[in-house]
């Protein structure tokens, strides 16, 4: 079974098609595990009346607006699939049983932690930061201490039946093993409220477990200015731009020994 994980802060105008998309397209069996995060809008009786009259399978969890990583590990510890899939509520599903496609790469190979239908690249060392040393979070711009590169996914000509792994991949649609999860102890909640988590988890997952992870496409919808810190000035919010220096910092400082050293671009084809 799988357990789809959906965090929901203030999406009264997109979570109808959210739903619906997640509806009409999953594969059985999975549950339904939706994150109310601090939502002071219709959001919760949208869903509620999506779902009525529907067999899926639903948990609700109720959070004080504690944004995606803290609510991320709040749905994820209530799972019971053996795959956790992470959707965010700016996520409209659109591929017949996308679920079962995710799954693929982790049928195919013994050494995969993740799979994104997003995007997979590697993160490398910026010699010309300007940010390394500097005690202060800003909040007017990102942090430039690491660059991703080598992307993997449909913008750079991703082939739909291959498995592109990287070192690191971004959350949504995002597939994880649930066994390796628990193992690592889900998202560290020392990058919340969010950003830079995944990528963490990522290292993580390879650093103690020896496992992969990458980008294997399905089609949905997702554009930039649907996301939470963007929705009302298209822009990134100041406090998500203070909160990406500061778990950069934590990242690099962590991992500095695989970014400086590890660069990983191999694209396995499944059939």
């Amino acid at each position: 079974m799988h357990s789809i994980i959906l965090t929901v802060h203030n999406k009264e105008w997109l979570i109808e098609k959210v739903i619906e998309g997640i509806y009409k397209y999953t594969a059985e069996p999975y549950e339904l595990i939706v994150v109310i995060d601090g939502c002071t809008d219709n959001s919760e009786k949208i869903i509620w009346d999506s779902l009525s009259g529907t067999p899926v399978k639903r948990k609700f969890v109720y959070a004080p607006n504690v944004f995606e990583t803290t609510a991320n590990n709040l749905g994820m510890k209530i799972a019971e699939g053996d795959k956790i899939i992470i959707v965010q509520d700016d996520m409209i599903i659109q591929e017949q049983d996308w679920n079962k496609r995710l799954e693929k790469p982790f049928q195919a190979f013994d050494d995969v932690f993740a799979v994104t239908a997003r995007t997979a690249h590697n993160w490398i060392f910026n010699p010309n930061t300007q940010h390394l040393d500097m005690k202060e979070d800003l909040d007017n711009c990102w942090c430039d201490i690491i660059d991703h590169v080598d992307h993997a996914d449909r913008k750079h000509a991703l082939p739909r039946d291959v498995f592109a792994v990287r070192c690191s991949v971004n959350r949504g649609p995002l597939m994880i093993d649930h066994e390796d999860l628990k193992k690592l102890n889900y998202l560290d909640e020392a990058f919340a409220p969010q950003d830079m988590d995944d990528h963490d988890l990522c290292y993580r997952a390879y650093k103690e477990l020896g496992k992969v992870v990458g980008a294997y496409w399905i089609d949905y919808q997702s554009e930039d200015c649907w996301g939470g810190t963007r929705v009302e000035t298209g822009s990134p919010a100041p406090w998500l731009l203070k909160a990406h220096h500061k778990n950069t910092k934590i990242f690099y400082e962590r991992h500095k020994d695989l970014i400086n050293t590890r660069r990983i671009v191999e694209h396995r084809e499944l059939l």
